[in-house]
């Protein structure tokens, strides 16, 4: 009876000591997923995000003094130092979009943001310490006037290697409707002012070093833009090769789509039937605009192949999936580059969520050349379209 009389009050407090246990944990779990901690860790991730982009802008104003320097001759020990801040500014876009969709508790994703932003802080200061180091190497070699002619030499380089952007665009004026080659024309007038720019610079009869890095930053847009005009006329000219086959095709797959949709409505979307007549009736009025705008007719076809997938879902066959998926990988690949390459040339610091979109899309196209399975290299390359144009 003893034993009882000191086992019942223990028992009592044991049981009272596991209940204030819990409700202390459910207040802690409730405080860690509660409005206040979801907005702390929002705030944390915002954080990285704008040190990630300052990291991006150290980074690539440290590639831009090393090619302003002759990077060629630049010490081993710095041209160690520039790879690694790349590196760190290529890692820090995977770690920050990683953020993004952790499925970690709002005060553990606060945590994560913190440490990664003032990790992102440590490799600026290495970017910008590598920078005034170069700097300081820059002084004591070389010269200014020898500087400067080598940027007047990656000038002539540049605008012998452009690819005669003004025969591709006249071509393309006398070929297709303007919207087709709008951004064609945009990149060479923005390109051949980055060249007076470029030239303004060099031309000064007192140009330093700080007139030297400002024409290599003229430079190096001029020549990404140069690119975007030859990558836009081949875009243009293979897709007028391509359109009209690829039209009837695609046209061919929604009118099976269809026979799918009313036979087997119960397998496919509820609305399947609906969104593939809307489908048909974009790939006529593409079919109505060839061969003046064989551009729209591919993104046309690219979409609605897309909207067909959506719609259907596995009511085809595997067989017939797989077929629809390799037919439809050409042409969205084709789109999604495109895209990819025009956001490319046209990006001038811009906000970090469209920066953040940008590198999302190259390693989306990166896996979609790189897949050996034809749905997985479909959805890559449709992701990376999605990613720079949505």
């Amino acid at each position: 009876m003893s034993d009882l009389s000191w086992a019942l009050p223990a028992s009592i407090a044991l049981l009272a000591a596991l209940l204030v246990a819990g409700v202390i944990v459910l207040v802690v779990r409730a405080r860690r997923r509660s409005p206040r901690a979801i907005a702390a860790a929002s705030e944390a991730r915002s954080a990285a995000e704008e040190a990630l982009s300052r990291l991006d802008d150290a980074a690539i104003a440290l590639d831009v003094a090393f090619e302003a320097a002759g990077d060629d001759e630049a010490p081993t020990e710095l041209r160690r130092a520039r790879a690694a801040a790349l590196r760190g500014r290529d890692r820090g876009f995977a770690e920050v979009a990683a953020l993004a969709t952790s499925a970690r508790l709002p005060a553990q994703r606060r945590v994560d943001a913190v440490r990664l932003r003032d990790d992102l802080e440590r490799r600026i200061t290495a970017a910008s310490t590598t920078r005034v180091v170069l700097s300081e190497w820059t002084r004591t070699h070389g010269s200014p006037a020898s500087r400067v002619a080598a940027a007047r030499a990656r000038r002539e380089e540049i605008a012998r290697t452009s690819g005669d952007p003004a025969r591709l665009l006249a071509d393309t004026r006398t070929r297709f409707d303007d919207g087709e080659w709008a951004d064609a024309d945009r990149a060479d007038r923005e390109a051949r002012a980055a060249l007076v720019r470029a030239d303004a610079a060099l031309n000064d009869p007192d140009a330093a070093d700080a007139e030297v890095f400002e024409a290599s930053v003229a430079l190096r847009r001029a020549e990404r833009l140069f690119r975007a005009v030859e990558d836009a006329h081949r875009f243009l000219v293979q897709a007028e090769e391509n359109a009209a086959a690829e039209v009837a095709a695609a046209e061919a797959e929604i009118a099976e789509g269809l026979e799918i949709a009313v036979s087997r409505p119960g397998e496919c979307a509820p609305d399947a039937a609906e969104r593939l007549h809307a489908a048909r009736a974009e790939l006529r009025a593409a079919a109505e605009g060839l061969p003046r705008r064989p551009r729209t007719a591919i993104e046309v076809v690219a979409r609605v192949r897309e909207t067909r997938d959506d719609a259907l879902g596995d009511a085809p066959s595997p067989r017939r999936r797989l077929e629809a998926a390799r037919a439809a990988l050409p042409g969205t690949l084709a789109c999604a580059r495109a895209a990819v390459a025009a956001t490319e040339a046209f990006a001038d610091a811009p906000p970090i969520q469209d920066r953040l979109r940008l590198d999302v899309a190259r390693r989306e196209l990166a896996a979609a050349r790189s897949a050996q399975d034809a749905f997985q290299a479909l959805a890559s390359a449709r992701a990376a379209w999605h990613a720079v144009t949505d």
